[in-house]
């Protein structure tokens, strides 16, 4: 999983993104060799591949090399220029009082301890740093998700590991906030699961015997609202937490790539690039599924929204959507959802 953003998350450049490609072990080498092949006469800013530099061939020539390598393309984005900022701060202030919401004389003080200094540090993250933090952690869990259930249909012992490479905000060190979203974020999915459970289907189709071999585990889960019990499901620290590693983009053409389609992407949505051409090779990578009332292959958040319809961007997003791949296997029938 190689994962980089677009955009500042400031109103006066609008859209911000956040992107994951997700690509098979044994085709990331590959990939990168091509991609250093095709790229070699680019231009470049700093010696790395940039989005803003290229024109849409190259970009397409992009896609169809992490295309044939089987990626995949998750993407939330979030248009910060139509937020209610008061709204979201009000969002943020929530989100700390949460930590300690629960916390009681029974706890050890040394965790107490370190759950306020986890809220203290929410309170202080500026805005623009807040708006990545929610976008990323649902970024980690919609690829996480969307990956184990295309991959368990057609290549499942890829999900025996998840290895996730981050853009580093420093390249010398591992900043605060990449610090503070790394400690945080197992508890913040493991809540989440509770309310959102890991989608998984029970049919023979979908090998999932790799993904649980890893990462499948039963535990005494503490409940707020009433005694601990124990529960079925996966090991989030084990298969996100612990396999994160924050780098220097300049050393990872991948990441770059990342950087080249969030780009794009981001561009696209705020309007300052136009067509079909752009939102189809997008969409090449991309995989829909239901979100709402109609298929989709990005996610579109909001914390505070003001009201708009955003009709505007219907058809782009509907050009990405008809390109994009079904995450069930065609030549199969599937049924029995079930939830993990």
């Amino acid at each position: 999983m190689f994962i980089d953003e677009g955009g500042t998350f400031i109103p006066e450049t609008g859209w911000g993104v956040v992107c994951c490609l997700a690509i098979p072990h044994k085709d990331v080498g590959p990939a990168r060799r091509e991609i250093g092949r095709e790229s070699k006469d680019w231009p470049r800013h700093k010696g790395e591949l940039k989005g803003g530099q290229l024109d849409v061939k190259q970009l397409e020539a992009v896609v169809d090399i992490l295309f044939r390598h089987d990626a995949l393309l998750h993407a939330c984005a979030v248009d910060v220029s139509r937020e209610d900022l008061p709204g979201v701060d009000r969002h943020q202030a929530i989100q700390g009082e949460g930590f300690t919401k629960h916390l009681t004389a029974d706890h050890h003080p040394n965790l107490v301890d370190e759950v306020w200094e986890l809220r203290r540090t929410l309170a202080r993250m500026p805005r623009q740093l807040y708006f990545q933090y929610v976008l990323l952690s649902q970024l980690v869990w919609a690829s996480s998700e969307e990956a184990a259930l295309y991959f368990s249909q057609r290549r499942p012992r890829e999900l025996a590991i998840f290895e996730w490479t981050i853009d580093a905000k420093d390249p010398l060190r591992i900043t605060t906030y990449e610090e503070w979203w790394r400690d945080f974020l197992a508890p913040a999915l493991e809540s989440k699961s509770r309310r959102e459970p890991m989608i998984c289907v029970n049919d023979p189709s979908f090998d999932y015997r790799f993904f649980d071999g890893s990462f499948g585990m039963k535990k005494e889960a503490w409940n707020p609202d009433g005694p601990a019990k124990f529960v079925d499901g996966y090991d989030i620290k084990k298969m996100i937490t612990d396999h994160i590693e924050f780098v220097d983009s300049r050393s990872e053409i991948l990441i770059q790539a990342v950087d080249i389609v969030a780009s794009f992407l981001r561009r696209l949505l705020a309007r300052e690039i136009a067509g079909d051409d752009i939102a189809t090779a997008l969409g090449r990578l991309q995989l829909r599924r239901k979100r709402g009332d109609q298929a989709q292959s990005i996610q579109l958040l909001t914390l505070a929204p003001q009201p708009d319809p955003r009709n505007e961007l219907f058809k782009t997003i509907q050009t990405m959507t008809e390109a994009s791949r079904s995450i069930i296997k065609p030549e199969r029938n599937h049924s029995r959802a079930k939830s993990r």
